[in-house]
């Protein structure tokens, strides 16, 4: 009996891969995913309903990058003179007298919270 050939090329697996040995596999690193600018980038927690108009929810953790310049539909995180506390809202729907903090790059709505955040 003679043993089956393969093309040259072209491999054949059988069984479950093992992820060990797959170099094509590379770690998913948030900070590479949704941090540009490192120094100048920070999280914050967001506490309340305000913002699930636009899709930021109560507890969920908005990425702000203050290096960035604010485009006009880039959602802002700012400082509101009035209320004493910080805004959100897309550039343009910002009130002319705000400080502008910096550009929400992204948010991590969690589905299940850690048993430290109850």
């Amino acid at each position: 009996m003679t043993e089956p050939t393969t093309p040259d090329g072209v491999s054949i697996h059988t069984g479950f891969p093992n992820p060990a040995i797959d170099s094509n596999l590379r770690n998913l690193d948030l900070n590479q995913l949704l941090v540009q600018h490192g120094a100048s980038t920070y999280f914050f927690r967001i506490e309340g309903p305000e913002w699930e108009t636009i899709g930021i929810y109560d507890g969920d953790i908005a990425i702000i990058d203050r290096a960035l310049d604010p485009r006009k539909t880039d959602t802002v995180i700012w400082w509101d003179e009035n209320r004493e506390s910080f805004a959100i809202s897309t550039y343009k729907q910002a009130s002319e007298q705000a400080t502008i903090w910096g550009v929400v790059t992204a948010t991590i709505h969690q589905l299940r919270k850690a048993a430290y955040d109850k």
